[in-house]
């Protein structure tokens, strides 16, 4: 066989070998990538990205960074730390942890919070002074933030402890809340917010007027 025979099946070999290559990543990475898993294995989310892990994994490496890793859980990016952020279900509804820490307010101020959409919100807190936990619409809000008066709002709940449940946002993306002393001082707060994914079938609340 000549010289120049060998160099074409060598580079035929080569490409064959790029395009299998090329083939399993393609659909590794963008075909293979449905919320189906193996019955041995669990789907964590890194982003929109999902992965299946086996059932018994307890740590998982992502961009060359090791994370603790347990069933029922997700991996949070922030900063460029990775971590895993834990939920439960209640039925076949994933509840998330949205905020569980600790803070605090000066005098006049308020905790702002927005309100997810396709999402049921549970707040829950403790502070160490009585607070009003307020819902109010986009609108609402603007008014408040313009005058610092509470002309108008959807929910409230007062004490030192709050703990209610918020559905309207399940099919709206037009609430926002706020946390504020009753006296107006500062205060300390110990949250513990959760939400339930239970997206809507239809716009609700001020989105459906």
């Amino acid at each position: 066989m000549s010289i120049s025979g060998i160099i074409f099946r060598v580079f035929g070999a080569l490409v064959f070998v790029l395009v299998v290559i090329g083939v399993f990543y393609v659909f590794q990475h963008h075909i293979a990538v449905i919320n189906t898993c193996p019955s041995y294995s669990s789907m964590v989310l890194n982003g929109s990205r999902p992965y299946c892990v086996a059932d018994n994994v307890s740590a998982i490496i992502i961009n060359k960074q090791i994370s603790s890793f347990y069933l029922n859980s997700s991996i949070g990016i922030s900063d460029g730390r990775i971590f895993p952020l834990s939920f439960r279900f209640i039925g076949n509804d994933p509840l998330l942890s949205i905020w569980n820490q600790n803070t605090s307010q000066f005098a006049g101020g308020y905790a702002f919070i927005t309100i997810p959409d396709t999402f049921k919100v549970h707040m829950e807190y403790t502070t160490n002074v009585p607070t009003q936990f307020i819902v109010m619409t986009d609108s609402q809000f603007a008014q408040f933030y313009q005058t610092q008066q509470l002309n108008g709002y959807v929910m409230e709940a007062q004490g030192t402890h709050v703990s209610t449940w918020f559905n309207l946002s399940t099919g709206c993306a037009g609430y926002v809340a706020i946390i504020r002393s009753v006296s107006g001082g500062g205060f300390q707060i110990a949250p513990n917010e959760t939400a339930l994914y239970a997206p809507a079938s239809a716009p609700t609340g001020a989105c459906a007027s």
